[in-house]
């Protein structure tokens, strides 16, 4: 089906479901609930069921199911209403969990002026940690209940509601939520700051690293390693926890849902609503009356910024505005700071400037101040200033403030208050220079008429969007509108049925019927970009492949591609299916060991698996699974590397080809695109394929990219052996040919200590360097080399050296010599020219397609052929005319890897091999 449909519809937008195979009253009322449970969780328009059979009306009858032949719409609009009807009471019970006044907390006072208005829908009960609650809540009769009682009680409720917000005293909530699901009101995007703080005071356990992984993956515990702790939480928001536990998400402005967008993908926010945030004023203060309690004449004009100081709310920006423009000389003008001053350096900084400046007696900082004179203020206010940078995803409320009071007020467009419109608010740029947020000052200060007109708008606008009784209205239709939305009402209803079946249920039956369950789950943001690291898992060499996979990983993991979260995985063969690699990624970004297991993959459609490693037989044996994955949904990609154990088997130990097939064949049958790390091997590969592949009802795509080159950045290894020295002095004394790789039949080192033989016995004194461990029917070489009588003089064979030892060697070496007789990409090649030194190359298309002109380049399989050659060379070098490898292109593996991800995920391809069996569609 998935073949049939690929020219009309993307693979992930065929969804497939499962339930319980076999007969048996269990096993069948199983999988009438599972179909039931998977169709109405897709929110269907229409069902079509032409051949299910009479039985089937009832299994489809909650979700509107139509009858063959008949006009769908009514049968819908009435089960819907039916559904609506009986799931909500006409005064639902409500638990709100939030905190309360008399905490010091916004979102506290927020909610003691919208409990009330909640209370004209709702049965609303305050669940509270804290001992007591203030007025006006704690006469109003709202039952008050602690956490203990709601944790017994807590599933008694028709609508539970949480208030989060970036401050302590919401810390009882981050684990609630997890038992006890409900609607979130979120106020403040970053829960960075509130988390840090409860893993600090011992609240919660490792509460932030465990956070960090939960929302941002391996990508921030990377990051946080690198850039530390404090930067770290300005920069991630931790909130994956509370979203992913949440029946549904209110926000107060679109600013959120962008971030939302922005750090889980572009259907992450889908379904969040926006309430405008509730703000009213119960008696509002005089103007004349609130000028005269505050000690302001008459003919002072008064500016007023409002909340805490503090850099982010770019309190010295204003400051200096203000003294630089025309206000800060005039002595009838004022600028107060309305609100605690910040106690570290910052807050030290704006009281030196204000005592150094001459306008010191009318720039002032009130220190915290009571609701009553914030309310003054804001009344007494001709001009509001209130400026933010990196703003946590959180509603101005101080903004609202100015704006309910009437205070004409410039603001700078970030976050939500660019949302507002420019009639209601006097914008300049996000990133604005002092003298444009001096003109804006000078402005209004000039233009008694302009601030009555933004006054004018501000009251109307307030009154228009954040009245009390129209946003606690719009609150309640919000929740009931996320409730009916919750994307787990369908799953708890499917837990109920399945819980109510009797019969025959075993412990097979329910494994089957939970695997089931598992597989229909529907898609999650972000999506999950598996990267099978199996034999680096396994047996991490830190060389060749497993150097290339572990620089790869590390750059996806540095720089993800949107919408997505880097999941290292391997298998283990056998068709067991595949395993977070947890504890292994864990330490390769160095994170604190968090006690997670390595579990089965959570898939699901829209995920995509990138098999990066090369795990030959295991993936051979994974057919199964992996075929089961692409038909779920997953995309399936695979790197290949070469194909020389097929193009040279004589090169290999017996039986590599025949399991090299093998992998290939399935790599084949199973991925939508196949990247390889060279044009080269792309051709070798489609060549090939087109003789040899297995039929496929679709085309396979194949591409490739360039492997990258910047040792620092795959994890280099360090330390120098005992003679060191000698080997550099040696290496330096004379020109000498540097081969890297391991000692294999095809990677030329034969041929090239026989070409040295020869130039040895020819009176040329040059050394021969060869890095890399013993391989496979090398044997012979192996003792020829050990007992050579140039050892340790001209004849050099490192086997072990670490990188800090290789660059070293290339550093002091007068060539590369890349003798290889096949390759896939050619990494030395570049990396001999990060290091300036001259490339000497077999004529190869990979190496020419690495190094171009940047090499000199011979043929030939005898000894002599290379020996000519090297002699060429040397004399070229004598007389500067020797190709030089400075200007060769390369890449970083972070490049690298996003050359990769252009292929995987941008279509970028190269060739494709056709369809086998197109004419069967």
């Amino acid at each position: 089906m998935q073949a049939a449909f690929g020219d009309l519809l993307a693979r992930q937008r065929i969804v497939a479901y499962q339930t319980p195979a076999g007969s048996g009253s269990w096993r069948q009322g199983a999988a009438a609930a599972l179909r039931q449970h998977f169709l109405a969780a897709l929110e269907p328009d229409l069902v079509y069921a032409p051949h299910a059979g009479d039985d089937a009306g009832a299994a489809f009858a909650s979700i509107g199911a139509i009858e063959h032949g008949a006009d769908p719409w009514p049968q819908l609009q009435a089960a819907a209403r039916r559904a609506a009807a009986a799931e909500v009471p006409a005064r639902p019970r409500l638990a709100y969990v939030s905190p309360l006044p008399p905490q010091h907390s916004g979102i506290a006072d927020y909610s003691a002026e919208l409990i009330p208005e909640l209370a004209r829908f709702y049965d609303v009960e305050l669940i509270v940690d804290q001992p007591e609650v203030g007025a006006p809540l704690a006469t109003a009769g709202y039952p008050l209940r602690q956490l203990a009682w709601f944790e017994e009680h807590g599933g008694e409720f028709d609508r539970v509601v949480y208030h989060f917000g970036n401050s302590g005293v919401h810390r009882h909530m981050f684990e609630l939520i997890r038992r006890h699901r409900g609607v979130v009101v979120l106020h403040d995007f970053f829960l960075s700051g509130v988390l840090d703080n409860l893993e600090t005071d011992g609240y919660l356990t490792q509460g932030y690293l465990r956070a960090m992984y939960e929302s941002h993956g391996y990508t921030g515990l990377a990051d946080l390693q690198r850039i530390g702790r404090n930067p770290s939480i300005w920069k991630y928001p931790l909130n994956k926890g509370v979203l992913d536990h949440a029946a549904g998400v209110i926000v107060h402005s679109e600013f959120s849902k962008d971030l939302a967008r922005h750090w889980y993908g572009p259907q992450a926010a889908s379904g969040w609503l926006t309430v405008p945030l509730l703000r009213g004023l119960h008696q509002a203060p005089q103007r004349e009356a609130a000028r005269a309690r505050l000690g302001i004449g008459a003919d002072q004009y008064l500016v007023c910024s409002f909340g805490m100081l503090g850099r982010t709310k770019l309190n010295a920006e204003l400051l200096d505005a203000f003294l630089a423009s025309k206000l800060g000389a005039d002595p009838r003008c004022r600028l107060v700071f309305v609100g605690e001053n910040d106690p570290g350096p910052y807050g030290a900084a704006l009281e030196r400037t204000i005592q150094a400046s001459t306008a010191k007696g009318r720039v002032t900082m009130t220190g915290f101040v009571s609701a009553e004179t914030y309310a003054d203020y804001a009344a007494a206010s001709d001009c509001a200033v209130q400026l933010r940078s990196h703003t946590r995803g959180e509603t101005s409320a101080a903004v609202l403030d100015c704006l309910l009071h009437g205070a004409p007020t410039i603001v700078n467009a970030h976050g939500s208050s660019a949302e507002i419109a420019d009639d209601v608010l006097l914008k300049i740029d996000d990133l604005f220079g002092r003298d444009q947020l001096g003109a804006a000052l000078e402005r209004l200060h000039a233009d008694p008429a302009l601030r009555e007109r933004y006054s004018e708008r501000a009251r109307a606008f307030m009154q228009e969007q954040h009245a009390p009784a129209r946003a606690g209205a719009a609150m309640a239709a919000a929740i009931e509108q996320a409730s009916a939305a919750d994307p787990q009402r369908h799953y708890r209803r499917l837990l109920d049925a399945l819980g109510a079946l009797g019969g025959d249920g075993g412990e097979r039956e329910l494994i089957e019927t939970a695997s089931a369950v598992a597989h229909n789950l529907p898609p999650q943001a972000p999506r999950q970009l598996f990267v099978d690291i199996s034999a680096l898992v396994q047996s991490d060499l830190k060389t060749g492949i497993q150097r290339v996979v572990r620089s790869v990983l590390l750059a996806m993991i540095a720089a993800p591609p949107a919408g997505f979260r880097i999941e290292p995985v391997y298998s283990h063969g056998g068709n067991r299916g595949y395993l977070y690699a947890r504890r292994f990624a864990m330490e390769m970004v160095g994170a604190p060991a968090l006690a997670l297991e390595d579990a089965p993959l959570e898939l699901r459609r829209g995920d995509l698996f990138l098999g990066l490693d090369l795990f030959t037989n295991g993936t051979t044996q994974n057919h199964g699974c992996l075929q089961a994955m692409r038909e779920l949904g997953v995309e399936i990609h695979f790197v290949m590397y070469d194909l020389l154990p097929v193009l040279r088997p004589e090169v290999f130990p017996f039986g590599t080809e025949r399991y090299f097939k093998e992998y290939i064949g399935t790599v084949a049958a199973v991925a939508d695109g196949v990247v390889c790390i060279s044009r080269a091997v792309a051709d070798e590969l489609a060549d090939w394929l087109r003789e040899n592949g297995p039929r496929r009802l679709t085309p396979l795509q194949i591409g490739y990219f360039h492997l990258g080159a910047d040792i620092d950045a795959s994890a280099p290894s360090t330390g120098l052996p005992p003679n060191a020295a000698e080997v550099f002095e040696a290496v330096s004394a004379r020109p000498s040919f540097l081969m890297v790789g391991t000692l294999e039949p095809r990677k030329g080192q034969r041929q090239a200590l026989a070409a040295l033989d020869l130039l040895w016995q020819r009176g040329v004194d040059a050394n021969l360097v060869v890095v890399g461990k013993q391989g496979w029917m090398v044997d012979e070489l192996a003792g020829r080399m050990h007992a050579h009588p140039e050892k340790g003089q001209r004849l050099f064979w490192l086997p072990g050296v670490s990188d800090e030892m290789l660059l070293e060697l290339y550093r002091r070496s007068a060539a590369l010599l890349a003798a290889s007789e096949g390759e896939g990409f050619g990494l030395p090649l570049i990396e001999a020219a990060q290091h300036g030194i001259p490339i000497i190359a077999r004529e190869l298309p990979v190496f020419r397609e690495v190094a171009g002109e940047h090499a000199r380049y011979f043929s030939g399989l005898e000894a002599d052929d290379l020996a000519r050659a090297l002699e060429s060379w040397l004399a070229l070098h004598r007389d500067g005319a020797a190709p030089v490898s400075t200007g060769m292109p390369w890449l970083t593996w972070s490049e690298s890897a996003a050359q990769l991800l252009r292929a995987v995920l941008g279509g970028q391809w190269y060739r494709e091999v056709p369809a086998s069996l197109a004419s069967q569609r």
